[in-house]
C-alpha cells in the first residue's frame, strides 16, 4: 500500500475525515449524480416517517442528506453531528448555498457520547457512517437514549456482502482513484445483515428491522 493510501486509512480509521480526503469526498458527493440521487432517496424515506419535530443526522459529512430533508420538511428542526471540523465547515457552506442554513445546525460531536439530553429527538438518520463507529453498540444505545418515546431511526450504510457486480457498477461512476479506494475500503469495513442483527441484540432496542438493498443495509429502529 502506498504512503498516501496508508495515510488515508489512518485518517478514515481515526473516526473523523479531515482535510484533503474530506474535501475530495465533498467534491464526489456534489458532482456524482448517483450520490445526489441517494441523498434524495434517503430524504424521501425520512419524510415518509416524520413530518414535524426534531431530527438528528449522525455523521452528516458534507450535509446533503440534511439539506434534502430540510427541503422536504419545513416544520422539522435539524441538527447535523460530525466529528470532522472540515466536514462541518463544508456542510455549513453547502446549507448556505442551498438556502437552508437557518433550518440546520451543524455541531461537532462523538456519536458514542452525544452532547444531547435524554429523549430530545423524534427521529435520527445516518447515512454511510455506521462502519466508522468504533463501538456500535454504544452508539446505538446513545441513539436510544436521545430518542423520545416511540421515536424512530433509520441507519443506512454499505453492505460488506454487496453483490460484486453492483460494487463494480458503483466503482465505474467514481472518477477519482482515491475515492475508488475509499469506497472499496468502506465496503470491507461495513457489516452484513446478520452481523448487524447480532449487534442490535446487544443494544437497548427491541424493535428493529434490517433490510438488504443492492449495496446498502437499512436499519429501522423504534424506541
Amino acid at each position: 500500500m502506498s504512503h498516501l493510501f496508508q495515510t488515508l486509512k489512518q485518517l478514515i480509521s481515526s473516526g473523523g475525515i479531515e482535510g484533503y480526503f474530506a474535501t475530495k469526498y465533498a467534491e464526489f458527493a456534489k458532482n456524482t449524480k448517483e450520490a445526489r440521487e441517494e441523498y434524495k432517496r434517503l430524504a424521501h424515506s425520512t419524510a415518509s416517517m416524520i413530518n414535524k419535530g426534531k431530527l438528528l443526522e449522525i455523521g452528516t459529512g458534507p450535509g446533503y442528506t440534511s439539506i434534502e430533508i430540510a427541503r422536504l420538511l419545513p416544520e422539522v428542526e435539524i441538527i447535523g453531528l460530525d466529528l470532522s471540523d472540515t466536514m462541518i465547515e463544508i456542510a455549513e457552506q453547502n446549507a448556505k448555498e442551498h438556502g437552508v442554513s437557518e433550518r440546520i445546525e451543524f455541531r461537532k460531536g462523538d456519536a458514542s457520547k452525544m452532547p444531547f439530553e435524554d429523549c430530545l429527538f423524534d427521529f435520527v438518520v445516518s447515512n454511510g457512517s455506521l462502519h466508522h463507529w468504533k463501538t456500535p453498540v454504544q452508539v446505538f444505545d446513545e441513539i436510544y437514549r436521545i430518542l423520545k418515546s416511540n421515536g424512530r431511526a433509520m441507519i443506512s450504510d454499505l453492505r460488506k456482502d454487496a453483490p460484486s457486480e453492483k460494487v463494480r457498477e458503483w466503482t465505474t461512476v467514481i472518477d477519482s482513484k482515491i475515492m475508488r479506494w475509499g469506497f472499496r475500503h468502506s465496503i470491507k469495513e461495513s457489516y452484513t445483515a446478520q452481523e448487524i442483527e447480532r449487534i442490535m441484540n446487544d443494544t437497548q432496542f427491541r424493535q428493529f428491522e434490517v433490510k438488504e438493498e443492492e449495496i446498502n443495509l437499512e436499519i429501522f429502529l423504534r424506541k
